[in-house]
């Protein structure tokens, strides 16, 4: 019984052992290695499946999530961006702070900008304006070309054109022309500025004095940047005339000339024998 026993434990063993030869190869073993070839290769064919599946799913999601990105900025833009419908009161304090950095800008820089005008080329590079305003109450008008530069990173002025009242262009006219062409736009605004100032000094004193001395103080007819200061009580008195100028150096800066000059008559000088007015 018990050899009997082992046999067949011999033989279970043998099956799928070394024994196999003496069996035969039996339908079972066969069949096997066949089995799972079969499965292997539609497992391969099911996870390359799965893998596009996977790939279109995650396109989608990622144009899902730009979709979601991109609405979600512009209702935030919509509702706390520069887009969004502002109110009233929002719109008034705008306006508000504005026009008081425009009137801080003049007070700083005389300088108040009237008309804007901006063409752009295709490119973006290239810029054709024009400005017109006032610089303390002198009218001018600029035309110029803007060209970036963007190896350089900078921005370079063409093509300048100047034009003023006909008062200024007559004391100016030298260094007007030089500035319009050295495209100096900066140095156009500082020099307008500086002698808007120095001229408005000027008729301020002169109407000061004139307004209080009448009988002594006077302007020159023929130069109205003289001032004549004359003893109406005295015949052939001394004429102080203090004359108000400028130059303007190779730089094309202002620098403010004041000078006083005298003049004696001639049968004053012939009296004054021991030179007190020289």
């Amino acid at each position: 019984m018990a050899g009997k026993q082992v046999g067949n434990i011999r033989q279970q063993i043998d099956l799928f052992g070394k024994e196999d030869e003496a069996l035969g190869q039996t339908p079972s073993v066969l069949s096997r290695p066949v089995q799972r070839k079969t499965l292997t290769q539609g497992l391969d064919k099911d996870l390359t499946q799965l893998e596009k599946e996977i790939d279109r799913l995650t396109e989608l999601v990622r144009q899902k999530t730009e979709t979601v990105s991109r609405k979600s900025q512009e209702l935030y833009e919509l509702q706390y961006g520069e887009r969004r419908q502002k109110t009233e009161e929002e719109l008034v304090a705008e306006i508000q702070l504005l026009q008081s950095q425009v009137e801080r800008t003049k007070e700083i820089t005389g300088v108040a900008i009237q008309k804007y005008s901006k063409e752009t080329d295709e490119t973006g590079k290239n810029s054709h304006l024009e400005v017109e305003g006032g610089v303390l109450g002198n009218q001018f008008s600029v035309q110029f070309d803007v060209e970036i530069q963007e190896e350089e990173n900078s921005v370079a002025i063409r093509n300048l054109n100047l034009l003023v009242e006909d008062g200024i262009l007559k004391k100016l006219h030298d260094p007007l022309l030089q500035l319009s062409d050295n495209n100096a736009l900066g140095s156009f605004f500082s020099l307008m500025e500086q002698f808007s100032r120095w001229n408005i000094y000027r008729q301020e004193t002169f109407h000061h004095f004139t307004e209080k001395y009448p009988d002594i103080v006077s302007t020159d007819t023929d130069e109205e940047t003289v001032l004549l200061l004359q003893n109406p009580q005295i015949s052939d008195s001394l004429t102080l005339c203090v004359m108000w100028s400028f130059t303007i150096d190779p730089l094309c800066r202002f620098h403010p000339d004041l000078r006083l000059k005298v003049i004696v008559h001639k049968q004053l000088l012939e009296a004054d024998q021991e030179n007190l007015i020289k």
